[in-house]
């Protein structure tokens, strides 16, 4: 069959492979050329069990290149082209991934070591990108117009970042629920996260019902859970740590915790060192990220800039993928 179609999700590298969905059929092709959130695709083969592989495939990019999708995409590789020429790898290709969860660049070994390590979600754009987009925003905002207004605009802001940043699950179930807090804000409400977490499940699954059977849809709600469910109880016994990381380490350890029986069943093992590996990275993640948004910034403006603005957050990128590599290697 053919199809012809928008990618709604940035593919997932795997070794020499790219794999994707396109109108609910799981597409896997070789890595090059590559194709992004927002290309729109014209797929030939024939499907076996609702999956088109290599034998018969041939994908190629329409001539159109208009529309809200292909500006997005285009954005957003300018600004992993500003981290590439700004940075080595693989420090480049991991702040693509804390800023925009875009794992497409990053080298295979340091891939393998992240999986090992537990640390793969912090190249998944997710609640704590959310979180900072939002807690920067508002404040900027309120500098010049009424809270209410300002919360409407966060609202854009919230859902702009979540179709750069690909607009996979993670990050979709994030904007929901960051856009059910700032609306009940605005309507000065408070939120049930727990009910928050459960519309964000059917806003998702009433798009898409076979997202319920999405590895990313799975662990990114178990983890929300975990540190909804986990959090308080854990965040009593560190009440003695600086107020300034009990957070990041509480929610750290709640989502550990939600997550392992789903690893364990999907990839029948689980890193006894992912837990310290998480604790010494996890703390760096919010700083790393909101240097990431500055470099993008100077980096479009002015390309020296963003490579002056690059060596601020060279060291803490450093210090990541040092950590990732000595428990990687254990």
């Amino acid at each position: 069959m053919k199809i012809t179609a928008a990618l709604a999700e940035e593919p997932k590298i795997i070794g020499q492979t790219q794999a994707f969905s396109l109108l609910g059929i799981k597409i896997k092709t070789w890595k090059y050329p590559q194709y992004h959130y927002g290309d729109r695709l014209v797929v030939m083969g024939t499907i076996k069990e609702n999956t088109l592989e290599f034998p018969g495939v041939e994908l190629s990019k329409s001539e159109s290149k208009k529309g809200l999708f292909f500006w997005i995409s285009n954005l957003r590789r300018k600004i992993e082209e500003v981290y590439r020429k700004s940075l080595p790898e693989p420090q480049a290709s991991l702040l693509s991934g804390i800023v925009l969860g875009s794992k497409a660049g990053i080298p295979g070994d340091f891939y393998k070591s992240l999986q090992k390590t537990g640390t793969l979600h912090a190249v998944v754009a997710s609640g704590m990108n959310v979180t900072i987009i939002a807690s920067t925003l508002l404040p900027f905002f309120l500098w010049f117009c009424s809270r209410r207004l300002a919360v409407v605009l966060v609202f854009f802001g919230i859902w702009f970042y979540v179709l750069l940043s690909g607009a996979e699950i993670p990050i979709v179930r994030a904007g929901i629920m960051g856009t059910l807090v700032f609306l009940a804000q605005g309507l000065g409400k408070e939120v049930d996260a727990w009910r928050g977490l459960g519309l964000a499940a059917v806003i998702l699954l009433l798009i898409n019902p076979l997202s319920l059977f999405d590895l990313g849809f799975q662990l990114s709600f178990a983890a929300t859970g975990g540190i909804l469910f986990f959090g308080p109880k854990i965040s009593k016994f560190l009440k003695r740590l600086p107020k300034q990381i009990q957070p990041d380490i509480t929610q750290t350890l709640a989502a550990q915790i939600a997550v392992l029986p789903l690893l364990l069943f999907n990839f029948g093992q689980y890193s006894p060192w992912s837990v310290p590996a998480n604790l010494l990275v996890v703390t760096i993640l919010s700083l790393v990220m909101k240097l990431g948004a500055v470099i993008a910034i100077a980096g479009l403006i002015f390309l020296p800039l963003g490579q002056i603005a690059a060596w601020l957050a060279w060291p803490l990128l450093t210090y990541f993928v040092r950590v990732v590599e000595l428990f990687g290697g254990l």
